[in-house]
């Protein structure tokens, strides 16, 4: 074992987070000992990445509480829109540029080796698949952090001697990482290998790793469906939705285990803490008890004599309320990088959007839920009668009808759910809760910087607001136009 001390300039604050991680001694190239591999990082980061998706902490992820599908019953903060007394988004930032250090550290392992014969070719065939992968995770992280913020730091970030690095604009970013997406899918090979067992999503699988990095290009390009940049978000969708996820099986989980240390933050929040913080929102509740949703037994539980809470509202006692279903207090229960029926959903935004992406909305719609209600516990039929009454056509307009069982079908996964109702405005079931934060009076539609940004990397964090509009929770990012 060793340690190794990672100089992250997460919160570019002005000085380094020393983050000191052991590793199993591991490396590849013998001529450099004291080098953690290439696969170990891509390991860490894998986990640094899925722990923060999958966790309900409300110190680090409280997507779940700002897509309304939980609310806290007594310490109501967050719920109420809170996010600087436990310094949320400098959580974030610490998490995502931690993992964003470790994949860029394992990048330049890779790509500094020099490779000999015998069997040349292959190694280098592997190499580029690694690089590929390394760059799809990359791209993924940027997203999430872009859609959560707006500008962020990216040209200059991960620069250790740089303690002040400025942000970029946040469509420049966009399009620069539609370029590393599409520049990583085209240079893997599934002939050959990557990463094998150290990739934690796909062990290795080149032809897996393609589909997700397809998936993450129509992600991409219907992200920015709206706003400037709409027409290269629909070259990009058209260019590659007949590569992504066929199937549920194609998805990109995390496989949690049943024991410790390597089980969900889902377990370790709601069953190890010993604590029973949060229950369930009358609105998402009412709206799947009036549409006779078949999933509302698979995602909660006491419904008979429990009852619901209003957003933001005080719980009670929690063995009164309807709370979540056992299946996520399984320390196995998976975590969710990005899934088949997600994909589905986007591509029926799409197809309503009249893009050319091989069929129309109903067939990508019917295909989201369905995947959905299955992967949920629910069967074909089950599906086909619930689609019977809530088909695409049942609503007035397509944001409703995708906006609605989107948001529905990405329970536990908050923050996908809470984009899609940015970017859709629906479903209509958010409201505002009882006790926000002076000056905060619609539904934030962004995170604020870290507020240690303001003290230590105060010019650049000053350009960044005035660019955005203000940095605001209700400062709309650009591609979030109505």
């Amino acid at each position: 074992m060793r340690n190794r001390k990672l100089y992250i300039v997460v919160l570019f604050l002005g000085f380094l987070f020393a983050c000191t991680d052991d590793f199993t001694e591991m490396n590849v190239d013998t001529t450099r000992p004291e080098e953690v591999s290439a696969s170990v990082l891509l390991t860490n980061a894998q986990i640094e990445i899925i722990d923060q998706l999958s966790s309900t902490n409300v110190n680090y992820n409280i997507w779940k509480l700002m897509a309304q599908y939980w609310t806290e019953r007594s310490y109501r903060d967050e719920a109420n829109y809170n996010i600087t007394s436990r310094e949320i988004p400098e959580q974030i930032f610490r998490v995502f540029y931690a993992a964003l250090y470790d994949l860029k550290d394992a990048y330049e392992i890779i790509d500094g080796q020099t490779l000999t014969e015998p069997n040349l070719e292959s190694k280098q065939a592997v190499k580029a698949n690694q690089l590929a992968v390394i760059e799809l995770v990359n791209v993924f992280v940027y997203q999430r952090l872009v859609d959560i913020f707006g500008d962020i730091p990216y040209s200059e970030a991960l620069d250790k001697d740089n303690y002040t690095p400025a942000y970029d604009d946040a469509q420049t970013i966009y399009k620069d990482l539609i370029a590393r997406a599409e520049a990583a899918v085209a240079a893997l090979d599934d002939s050959d290998e990557s990463f094998g067992t150290a990739d934690l999503i796909y062990d290795g699988d080149v032809a897996s790793w393609i589909k997700f990095g397809h998936s993450l290009l129509v992600k991409l390009g219907i992200g920015i469906a709206d706003g400037p940049l709409s027409a290269l978000g629909k070259s990009t969708v058209e260019a590659h939705y007949d590569g992504v996820f066929a199937s549920q099986s194609e998805s990109a989980f995390f496989p949690y285990e049943k024991s410790l240390p390597y089980v969900n933050e889902l377990y370790n929040d709601l069953v190890a803490s010993g604590r029973h913080d949060f229950v369930m929102v009358t609105g998402m509740v009412d709206l799947m008890r009036t549409i006779e949703d078949p999933r509302i037994d698979n995602y909660f539980d006491n419904l008979e004599t429990g009852i619901t809470t209003d957003y933001g509202a005080s719980g009670g006692s929690y063995s009164t309320k309807v709370h979540y279903d056992a299946a996520l207090e399984e320390p196995d229960f998976p975590g969710f990088f990005m899934t088949f029926d997600e994909v589905q959903f986007y591509l029926a935004e799409a197809a309503a959007r009249n893009w050319n992406v091989g069929a129309d909305a109903e067939t990508y719609y019917n295909a989201g839920v369905t995947a959905s209600i299955i992967q949920w516990g629910g069967t074909e039929a089950e599906a086909e009668t619930y689609l019977a009454s809530q088909s695409y056509s049942s609503y007035d307009v397509w944001k409703d009808a995708i906006g609605t069982q989107a948001w529905l079908a990405m329970y536990t996964r908050g923050f996908i759910g809470y984009t899609f109702w940015r970017r859709l405005d629906y479903p209509s079931v958010l409201v505002m809760p009882p006790s926000p934060p002076t000056g905060v009076t619609s539904i934030p539609v962004r995170f604020t910087y870290p507020t240690n940004e303001q003290q230590y990397n105060s010019t650049n964090y000053a350009a960044a607001a005035a660019a955005i509009g203000g940095d605001k929770m209700s400062t709309k990012l650009f591609w979030d136009i109505y």
